[in-house]
């Protein structure tokens, strides 16, 4: 770089003479640029020089750390082997003294094991002649049970026959009481219908004739006064028809209409107060039975409400006792049926029982065959146990 700057420097010098000062302006300035041109080219292959030493010295250390961990992994295998070696002879000293305590302890657990079992069979013996007993005093308590209930149930049918046969014959007789005194009702009803029928005919019959009487007496005599006043009336009339013809005969058909009318009028008002007369009498009598057949309409309605209320009673009296029953009979089925689930649990744990006391009789000692009945306290201990629950029971 040194260099390079004199050469520029002593070539200036020769060529300051003939340059103006731009060219040699320009000059220097290409001169400095190529210069820093050159320095960055240097300082690229310095760095890139220095980065793959760099490279190149982690790769040998990454060697090298691989061949000191290979050969430290074999100085510490050798060391580990040896300690290992040592800790397996302890692990089988111990192991083996630990397998000759357990072969002890099993020895042991193998005497206390044929006691238990012997101990075990006299006990289940002992348990089975309790539950034998026990078994017999259920199912006679059972017996007895079914016996009082069937009693008891054929006690309560007969009695709700009767009942029931009682209510049917009263309720039937009353029916027929009831019927009778409608039928005698109807009767007196149309008897005196019939009564009041012939009184108003006969009633009717009077007044006809009496009006007939009245009529015929009133007949004669108006016969007697019309004859007399026809013979005023023929000399009036012959001297009006003379003088008024036309106005006679609208006068008489006027005298027609006037005496139809009041023929109707009379027959009408005669009709009206017979009518009259009738009404009033039988709303007097409508009002008479009415009063009384609402009396006796009103006393069988509170009898047969008393009777309904009665029956009812008894009714509801039977549903309950048949419910009652009922339930005591359910809760009785379901005692029985738990029971005998509980009594035949205990047969099949009896019954596995024997087949265990028949294997285990297999390995039974000489001693144990020659005296199978030897009592121990804990055999004695469950049977005293065994006896106590069975008077518990009882």
């Amino acid at each position: 770089m040194a260099k390079i700057k004199k050469g520029v420097k002593g070539g200036a010098k020769v060529k300051n003479e003939n340059e103006t000062e731009e060219e040699r302006r320009a000059r220097l300035e290409m001169a400095a640029l190529q210069a820093d041109e050159k320095e960055r080219r240097e300082q690229e292959e310095a760095r890139v020089a220095l980065r793959e030493r760099a490279l190149r010295e982690q790769r040998y250390a990454h060697l090298n750390g691989i061949k000191i961990h290979n050969q430290w992994r074999k100085i510490m295998r050798m060391a580990k082997v040896e300690e290992l070696r040592r800790e397996i002879e302890i692990l089988s000293q111990n192991h083996e003294r630990e397998v000759d305590r357990k072969d002890a302890i099993v020895q042991m657990l193998d005497r206390d094991l044929e006691e238990a079992e012997e101990q075990y069979g006299l006990a289940v013996r002992a348990h089975m002649m309790v539950l034998d007993s026990l078994l017999d005093l259920q199912h006679q308590r059972m017996r007895a049970l079914e016996a009082e209930f069937g009693a008891q149930l054929k006690a309560l049918e007969e009695e709700f026959e009767a009942e029931r046969t009682e209510i049917v014959n009263a309720h039937v007789r009353q029916k027929k009481d009831m019927h009778d005194m409608i039928a005698k009702m109807e009767s007196e009803f149309q008897d005196s219908e019939n009564e009041l029928r012939q009184e108003y005919e006969a009633a009717r019959e009077e007044i006809k004739n009496r009006n007939s009487e009245e009529y015929n007496v009133l007949k004669i005599q108006l016969e007697g006064i019309i004859e007399e006043l026809e013979r005023h009336f023929e000399q009036a009339h012959k001297a009006y028809l003379e003088s008024t013809e036309h106005r006679t005969q609208a006068f008489k058909q006027l005298t027609r209409n006037d005496n139809q009318a009041a023929r109707v009028i009379e027959k009408r008002m005669r009709k009206l107060v017979k009518l009259q007369e009738a009404l009033v009498h039988w709303r007097t009598k409508i009002a008479t039975n009415s009063r009384e057949w609402e009396e006796r309409n009103r006393a069988l309605r509170n009898e047969k409400e008393i009777m309904g209320r009665h029956y009812a009673a008894l009714k509801a009296g039977m549903d309950g006792f048949r419910a009652q029953q009922g339930d005591r009979l359910k809760r009785l089925t379901l005692a029985s049926s738990a029971a005998m689930g509980e009594l035949n649990a205990k047969l099949s744990t009896a019954e596995n029982i024997l087949k265990l006391c028949e294997l285990c009789r297999k390995h039974e000692t000489e001693q144990e065959k020659v005296v199978p009945f030897y009592t121990t306290p804990v055999v004695a201990d469950a049977y005293a146990a065994g006896e106590e629950e069975a008077a518990a029971a009882a």
